[in-house]
């Protein structure tokens, strides 16, 4: 049996991940790049990126593990959720992606919620929110007909990525959730959803399971890549999905807690679960009959690239992390609110905005980063209030993304959530998960579960909360729920 790759498309970089038969992590490469902000609140990317940083990783992964192209027998995918990439027949773009992040579509998402009501829950156990695939594409509808007139298919991210790959048009049903027009109970498109809303069902892609094979390679692309033509090519699934199963997350009862560009918590269900509230989702998982409850938070990691790109410049992480660590939990009285592209969980408000509250002449740039770290935790929180409060049962949390790599930020997660934080031994868990994923899919391994028996395994040591600072935490927290109530309006 020969290597596994697994690449995860992500909204700040991609990852190229090289697995050998035995489980054993040869090589990852990595690739950054940015999303596009052409007006306030829109965010774009251009799937030629995507393609070009997946290319050249994909090279550089082989050559560092010391391998051919032609010892890849298999290919899997993690990706970035919920964005629209509309390709014509012969499958170019339409136009650049609309990715989850973007608020463009704030008033087609009223409009529908207006419209449909409750009826959403019965459509697709969700709610719509703005930069989910079918809110951006009502919004091109309705804004840039002639690109609609042009669409023959919706991608998502990694689907377009495949697509280049392979020339399949096609999704999974990790993915498909996120579009949030697909049936997460029935396992199909919604038709009766999409047709109260006007859009074309043909639009959508069929939906094959993560494990399912795509196809061989195409020539251009393994030229491109590096690789041979009989290596072969798995759908993959969205980026909560496959970080989940690269941290062994197989069953209910274990969250995984994450903090990436994005912050997202994840906890598995055996039965789809509507929130009355419409504050969180719930998506399929791997294998038919398994759903997760998810909650999110979109700027987690981003603030604090937005503090070191346009604030602090000429800090490194490795820098802000250690101002970070000299100021005290709660940052002298400094409040940060994260909601520089709106909020997700539990607010659902694309009008949401940023701010830092208590700002007084002692702060210095520790307490703006430290702050900002305590801010993101603070929404995960309230993801977790969202999950407790649908009965939703956690015994253990597992620290996922890039937060998963710095020591202040995971003892700020037991601190805050008043939780026990575990940590997988293996830092890039979207990447390995699209890895362990391509074996399943083509025989590599028996099933999800011998594969992670075998390969991820976790810290004994988990990170534990403090008691004086869970407690200083704990009214901290009521302060930052208190500054977004009084000062919505003002927004």
């Amino acid at each position: 049996m020969r290597a596994l790759m697994g690449i995860d498309v992500g909204t700040s970089s991609v990852r190229s991940l090289i697995l050998d038969p035995r489980g054993r992590i040869l090589s990852v490469c990595r690739e950054e790049y940015r999303f596009d902000i052409p007006e306030i609140g829109w965010a774009e990317q251009d799937p030629e990126v995507w393609w070009h940083a997946v290319c050249r990783t994909a090279r550089r992964a082989v050559g560092q593990a010391g391998l051919g192209g032609g010892e890849i027998g298999a290919v899997g995918f993690s990706g970035q959720m919920h964005g629209l990439v509309p390709v014509t027949r012969s499958g170019e773009p339409v136009r650049r992606a609309i990715i989850w992040c973007d608020q463009r579509s704030a008033e087609q998402v009223r409009a529908i919620r207006e419209s449909l009501g409750a009826a959403l829950g019965r459509y697709t156990c969700n709610t719509v929110n703005t930069g989910s695939l079918v809110a951006s594409l009502k919004w091109m509808q309705e804004n840039e007909r002639e690109n609609y007139a042009r669409t023959f298919a919706v991608l998502l991210p990694k689907d377009y990525v495949r697509f280049r790959m392979t020339g399949r048009i096609s999704t999974d049903w990790t993915d498909a959730a996120g579009t949030l027009a697909f049936d997460v109970a029935r396992g199909c498109w919604s038709e009766e959803f999409l047709g109260r809303l006007g859009l074309h069902v043909e639009l959508f892609p069929e939906v094959l399971a993560p494990s399912d094979v795509a196809g061989p390679l195409a020539p251009a692309a393994a030229e491109a890549m590096g690789l041979s033509t009989d290596c072969l090519v798995v759908h993959g699934g969205a980026d909560q999905v496959m970080q989940a199963l690269g941290n062994g997350i197989l069953e209910p009862g274990v969250a995984s807690v994450t903090i990436g560009t994005g912050g997202q918590v994840l906890s598995l269900l055996t039965e789809p679960r509507y929130d009355p509230g419409l504050s969180s989702h719930t998506f399929n998982y791997l294998a038919r009959g398994q759903w997760y409850f998810m909650g999110a938070t979109l700027c987690a990691g981003l603030s604090l690239r937005w503090l070191r790109d346009h604030v602090l410049s000429g800090l490194s992480y490795g820098d802000m992390a250690a101002l970070a660590a000299e100021v005290p939990p709660g940052s002298e009285g400094l409040v940060y609110l994260p909601y520089l592209l709106g909020e997700r969980t539990p607010h659902m408000d694309p009008g949401a905005r940023g701010m830092f509250f208590g700002l007084s002449m002692k702060h210095e740039r520790g307490h703006l980063i430290r702050a900002a770290m305590e801010g993101v935790v603070y929404s995960l929180k309230e993801c977790f209030a969202v999950l407790e409060a649908l009965g939703i049962r956690v015994r253990e949390v597992v620290a996922s993304g890039g937060g998963s790599r710095s020591p202040l930020w995971l003892q700020l997660q037991a601190d805050i959530l008043n939780k026990e934080i575990y940590l997988s031994d293996m830092s890039e868990q979207a990447s390995l998960g699209a890895a362990i994923n391509a074996g399943v899919g083509v025989g590599c391994f028996d099933s999800y579960s011998s594969a992670c028996r075998g390969i991820v395994t976790r810290s004994p040591n988990p990170y534990v909360p403090d008691p004086e600072n869970a407690a200083r935490y704990g009214e901290g927290f009521e302060r930052y729920k208190a500054l977004y109530r009084n000062t919505r309006e003002l927004m």
